[in-house]
Formats: C-alpha cells, sequence, structure tokens
C-alpha cells in the first residue's frame, strides 16, 4: 500500500510525475477497498472475483509505491 505522504512529493523537483503516480497507488487503494467490502455482500462467484480485484489493485499500488521509492530516492 502507499506509504509515501503527499506532503513528501509536493516540493520535489518532478512532482508532476510524482503525483500522478501516487494517485494511481491511492485510486488502487480506494478500489481495492471497495471490493473487499463487496465481498461480503455478494454471491461466491462475486466474492472470487472481488478477491481477485483486491489482489490487482494492491498489486497496482505497491508498484506505484516502488515507483516512488525509486523516484524520490534519486532526487
Amino acid at each position: 500500500m502507499i506509504k509515501t505522504k503527499y506532503k513528501d512529493i509536493m516540493m520535489e523537483k518532478d512532482f508532476s510525475v510524482l503525483n500522478k503516480i501516487y494517485d494511481i497507488g491511492k485510486q488502487a487503494e480506494i478500489i481495492r477497498n471497495l471490493a473487499i467490502e463487496q465481498m461480503g455482500e455478494e454471491g461466491e462467484f462475486a466474492k472470487i472475483h472481488c478477491s481477485n480485484v483486491a489482489q490487482w489493485m494492491e498489486e497496482i499500488a505497491e508498484q506505484a509505491q516502488k515507483a516512488l521509492d525509486l523516484r524520490l530516492s534519486k532526487e
């Protein structure tokens, strides 16, 4: 999940790029959380689908965090 705080990227030279990466990660977290909420409310097939969506979104958020870490460590 996204560990970088928005304030950590605000004053960086590549703010526009970092901001887009950050937004991707945060949106993935939101979708992941919605999928997890839906797992308890739907049928068995929906639970499997929501579980997959949650896993995919977590992977996207992790990749966004890795990209932020790489970019911030180069500054």
